[in-house]
């Protein structure tokens, strides 16, 4: 059974209330997640240019090199150890969906060292109690985006829960 995501209203929200530069590093990890699981879908190096891309046009080209192997570990990592196809919006599309979200915060989790949230949000993208993997590729991520001098600010990082499939196992309708 697929799954379609929109953009999240409440997410949405809470992003127009974000400084605008801690608004714009929050969409480019999010759409640079988004083409590095094209990107691996389409086995293209081509597409991960649009990776590369998404990256310097916020930070530089310089801060993407060093940010790029490590979106490359982390994309790696959690479409590896999904228990589902982890679903991204079409290239070119505004806004971030459920997924996208996630990892967001899994990397502003990271940052903040806010480990709970962050391995509950892991949980809630893969779906898979084995979270070890993203954890590392997640920290090697938040740490070359530190070294480029950006934080995700705390607001970005959701309620997993919330977010969670009902099939996922929540017990409460409006958990």
């Amino acid at each position: 059974m697929a799954r379609t995501h929109s953009a999240d209203a409440n997410l949405n929200r809470a992003a127009h209330q974000l400084p605008r530069s801690d608004l714009r590093v929050a969409q480019m990890v999010g759409r640079s997640f988004r083409c590095g699981i094209h990107a691996r879908r389409e086995k293209s190096e081509i597409a991960w240019s649009f990776a590369w891309q998404e990256i310097a046009g916020v930070m530089g080209s310089q801060a993407a090199d060093r940010l790029f192997k490590a979106l490359g570990g982390f994309v790696a990592s959690v479409d590896a150890a999904a228990a589902r196809k982890i679903e991204v919006l079409p290239k070119g599309c505004p806004g971030l969906c459920r997924d996208e979200c996630l990892a967001v915060s899994i990397i502003a989790a990271s940052q903040l060292g806010v480990c709970p949230a962050m391995r509950a949000c892991i949980f809630a993208l893969i779906e898979n109690g084995e979270v070890e993997s993203c954890v590392r590729s997640a920290a090697e991520f938040s740490d070359a985006l530190s070294e480029t001098g950006y934080t995700l600010p705390a607001d970005v990082v959701c309620n997993a829960l919330a977010l969670m499939p009902y099939r996922a196992g929540r017990t409460h309708p409006n958990a």
